[in-house]
């Protein structure tokens, strides 16, 4: 009796063993998905999860962070495939992961503001830390009470309690971004709300965050994309954003090619003489913040321009002349017209300059207007006094811009 004991438990051994060999993997799969989905911030949800344990690879499906609330969308970001690798933080699963070498496939942004000014951009940063503290309050009321599982499935394992996230599970800080879309809605330029995409997107993206996860200390970013679906309108970019300094600090680098101006129209509207009726933008766009200092040096190239004088600057004067005239003297022998602009101080009270090509055009049509008065006066023509005061008025351009 006691060696048939025995040969039964050998054999009851040999078939566990052996079974759970055969399905080590799946039981892998079952422990490491229940480890994460406890220790996942509040306000990321994930669809799916596969492991490929031998190679030491994650993929996950359907990768969602939640939007705040009030906004048209349930979530902010959603993304359709992550792919990373990761390695144990200890001896076992329960000491934690580390995820490195992640790619982001198919990510959609959803940027709104409403009429009232709101943007969840800037309202994300408050859910986060809320959802946050709310996970880690649930969890350690669950380990005060394990739950009871009566049924064959095992329970979830308990990893053992953290102070924060970080230290059971350390997010990628380096993501490689491709074919990603941003969908930006704004309902507060105007009444009816306006939308721009930006697709097609690839680049790289960093992150720094705090050690719970709940704030954003560094960000930077390189990358290209386009402009409401059209191949030829592409924006690169280039952004570094430093969050620990009391005011804005951020570096900023825009490299336009062939982006029409119509699209934007309420943005520039209320800024701009003329009405647009079609034209494309090119140049470089610099805007960095220094703790709310603002220093900007830009220079677009417009082309295939086609405008009229907006209904009551018919007759107005700028730079001592009328609009029709500037834009004679901005605009190349290529047909663009080239405008660079400087922009410095403090970002509540910023101050525009122009940049060298615009002194430089507009020192030209001041000349030219001098020349003009002198020698129609040598002629004996014109109003004597009226052209002297115009004289006075370049001579004065001419100082203010050789001056600055």
């Amino acid at each position: 009796m006691l060696k048939k004991s025995v040969t039964v438990i050998i054999s009851v051994l040999v078939v566990v063993l052996a079974v759970i060999f055969i399905y080590r993997y799946q039981i892998l799969q079952y422990t490491s998905e229940a480890f994460i989905r406890q220790n996942l911030p509040g306000y990321v949800k994930i669809d799916s999860m596969k492991f490929d344990f031998r190679k030491g690879e994650a993929f996950l499906g359907g990768v969602k962070i939640l939007n705040p609330a009030g906004f048209s969308k349930e979530y902010l970001i959603e993304i359709s495939r992550v792919t990373c690798r990761y390695k144990l933080k200890g001896k076992t699963l329960f000491d934690g992961l580390e995820l490195f070498d992640s790619v982001i496939s198919g990510a959609v942004l959803d940027i709104e503001r409403l009429d009232d000014g709101r943007l969840n951009l800037s309202e994300a940063g408050a859910l986060i830390a809320k959802k946050t503290s709310r996970a880690s309050s649930k969890k350690k009321a669950d380990y005060s009470a394990p739950a009871q599982n009566s049924g064959m499935v095992p329970a979830p394992p308990q990893a053992p309690e953290k102070s924060n996230p970080g230290e059971l599970i350390k997010l990628p800080e380096n993501f490689r971004i491709k074919d990603a879309k941003i969908l930006f809605i704004d309902s507060f330029v105007r009444s009816k709300p306006r939308m721009i995409t930006f697709e097609d997107i690839n680049g790289d993206v960093n992150v720094m965050m705090d050690e719970h996860y709940t704030r954003i200390l560094a960000l930077d970013t390189t990358g290209e994309g386009n402009i409401n679906g059209d191949m030829g309108q592409v924006l690169k970019w280039k952004i570094a954003l430093d969050t620990t300094t009391p005011r804005l600090t951020m570096a900023n680098r825009f490299d336009v090619t062939d982006v029409a101006i119509t699209p934007f129209e309420p943005y520039y509207d209320k800024y701009s003489p003329l009405v647009f009726k079609a034209g494309r933008v090119s140049g470089l766009f610099i805007f960095d913040f220094n703790n709310g200092a603002i220093g900007s040096s830009n220079e677009l190239r417009l082309s295939g321009i086609k405008f009229h004088v907006k209904q009551g600057y018919e007759n107005a004067v700028f730079w001592e002349t009328t609009v029709p005239d500037i834009v004679k003297y901005f605009t190349t022998s290529y047909g663009e017209i080239v405008l660079d602009f400087k922009i410095k101080g403090d970002m509540s009270d910023p101050k525009f300059f122009l940049g060298p090509r615009s002194k430089e055009a507009l020192v030209s049509m001041a000349v030219d207007k001098i020349s003009a008065a002198i020698a129609e006066n040598a002629d004996g023509g014109g109003k004597a006094k009226d052209d002297i005061e115009k004289m006075k008025g370049y001579i004065d351009l001419f100082k203010q811009l050789t001056k600055k």
